[in-house]
């Protein structure tokens, strides 16, 4: 009797949703992957400068999450804490947590898909293709945060559709507190998501809804980003006298210009006082090399974290949440707006650069020990269309990553799709904004294709070489977007042809 109810219930979970069978197919496809070749590697908890000293974070995640300032925390916490409770090894922990947060994953992509108007069957066939392409499937065997970025991404659109749903019927104040409550997750975990994006999706649905929902409503749900996002901002003002939440307005805004600058350019400033020593020595070095040019510093706390300017794990990677980058970071980021006043022309060249390398798709999976791995790159860079250029620093007064013309692979596909999704939101906002009423789908679909310009854009005005990693956050959203919206025209089509005979 009991394993008929679990058999029946099991039924009913196949087939009410893609989302399970999506799920399902996918965990095959990266255990396939897996025992073929591609081992889970923990060598970026050794350097990776987002995360605070492993051998700190590891031990004492909680005190080190609210050490942090050179990063939101919570990716730290994810990392951390399980890595601090479990009786496993790093690897065999932060793999679960990976493998968990892949299969989040493509059950939110299969219920956009749905949202969008897929059907169960076709849902379910998008959402396996957009994550187990080899971009996005690498993620998850890394302990990185893009592929948690693009569960969330996916996850605010879901939550979204969710809330517009339920406004339909009845009071959407529920639905919206969890959008609210994704978004800043989102804002907490990922730099590039500033505030302004969380406050521009909540402030959209709040004042769609602003006839349904009375004021204690809205102010609740308000509260949800500002008590969080907002007391964070304080506490390092605080603490650190300083309120950022990154490094974004300094040393990746100090990367993402002065490279490009003409080196005699870049001297001829200096030589004026416009820029300091800390441009001369360049972005992200070790505290050393900007030690002479800054008052000397004595950290204030003694937290490892905060009081170490190298990490213990990787005696060659230093440690940027140490307490005395935070001058150096200010000092980058004036030098940075320097450069940017003076010459605009170089902002300009390092923008086009960066918009180019968004497209570029990276070499692992193609280099990969697993043969499946190996063959959907293969397969999967047939449909991207890549084609073999080169991403070149040639020409750069100081080029961060070498003199070079490197051979790299770019996608004219994945070119068309982004060009296109961001000419399909702006025709979508104009009839939004001639207060045209959209429906749920095409809210959606306006939403998605802000996510996706608000990334491409950010991460290029600001950075400089990270754009394709940016980039694989996206593609899921991109692929469901574009799918569903060929599948709806398919359908269309054939309804019309089926009317046509009997008219």
């Amino acid at each position: 009797m009991a394993t008929d109810r679990i058999a029946t219930s099991a039924r009913r979970w196949w087939s009410a949703s893609a989302a399970v069978p999506a799920a399902l197919t996918w965990l095959v496809g990266y255990l396939v992957v897996a025992l073929t070749g591609v081992a889970f590697s923990t060598a970026y908890l050794g350097f990776g400068w987002q995360l605070t000293p492993w051998d700190v974070l590891s031990n004492d995640p909680l005190r080190s999450a609210w050490n942090l300032h050179v990063q939101p925390p919570l990716w730290n916490l994810v990392l951390g804490v399980p890595a601090w409770l479990s009786p496993w090894s790093d690897a065999i922990t932060l793999q679960i947590v990976m493998l968990v947060i892949g299969l989040a994953m493509v059950a939110l992509a299969a219920r956009l898909a749905e949202i969008l108007g897929a059907g169960r069957r076709a849902a379910w066939i998008i959402a396996v293709a957009a994550t187990l392409h080899p971009e996005v499937l690498k993620g998850a065997f890394e302990p990185n945060y893009e592929l948690a970025v693009a569960a969330l991404l996916l996850g605010v659109l879901v939550a979204l559709a969710s809330a517009l749903k339920a406004g339909t019927t009845s009071n959407p104040a529920r639905r919206i507190g969890w959008l609210a409550a994704v978004l800043t997750v989102l804002v907490m975990t990922r730099s590039l998501y500033h505030p302004l994006f969380a406050a521009i999706v909540l402030g959209a649905i709040l004042w769609r809804f602003r006839s349904v929902l009375v004021r204690r409503q809205l102010l609740l749900i308000a509260l949800v980003p500002v008590i969080v996002v907002g007391g964070w901002i304080v506490k390092n003002q605080i603490m650190f006298g300083t309120p950022n939440l990154s490094s974004w307005f300094g040393m990746n805004l100090q990367r993402a210009v002065i490279p490009v600058l003409d080196r005699d350019d870049l001297e001829s400033m200096y030589e004026r006082g416009e820029v300091s020593d800390i441009a001369m020595v360049g972005p992200f070095g070790a505290y050393d090399l900007y030690a002479p040019y800054v008052e000397p510093c004595e950290p204030e706390h003694s937290f490892r974290s905060l009081a170490e300017p190298t990490r213990r794990t990787d005696a060659a990677s230093p440690n940027f949440n140490y307490e005395c980058y935070i001058p150096v970071f200010e000092r980058a980021g004036r030098d940075a707006w320097a450069v940017i006043r003076a010459h605009p022309d170089a902002w300009w060249e390092g923008r086009m650069w960066s918009l180019r390398t968004t497209i570029a798709v990276a070499t692992l999976p193609s280099e990969s020990d697993s043969v499946v791995m190996r063959v959907l790159d293969d397969v999967y860079s047939v449909a991207r269309i890549d084609y073999r250029g080169v991403l070149s620093t040639e020409g750069w007064g100081t080029p961060i990553y070498g003199s070079l013309a490197a051979p790299a692979d770019f996608s004219v596909t994945l070119a068309f799709a982004y060009i296109g999704i961001g000419l399909w939101g702006l025709v979508l906002l104009v009839t939004w904004l001639r207060r045209r009423r959209l429906g749920e789908i095409d809210l959606v679909n306006l939403t998605g294709s802000f996510i996706v310009v608000f990334t491409v854009l950010v991460g290029a005005v600001a950075e400089l070489g990270e754009q394709s990693r940016f980039r694989t956050v996206l593609d899921p959203i991109a692929t469901v977007m574009i799918a569903t919206a060929m599948t709806r025209l398919v359908s269309v089509r054939r309804q019309s042809q089926a009317i046509a005979p009997g008219e």
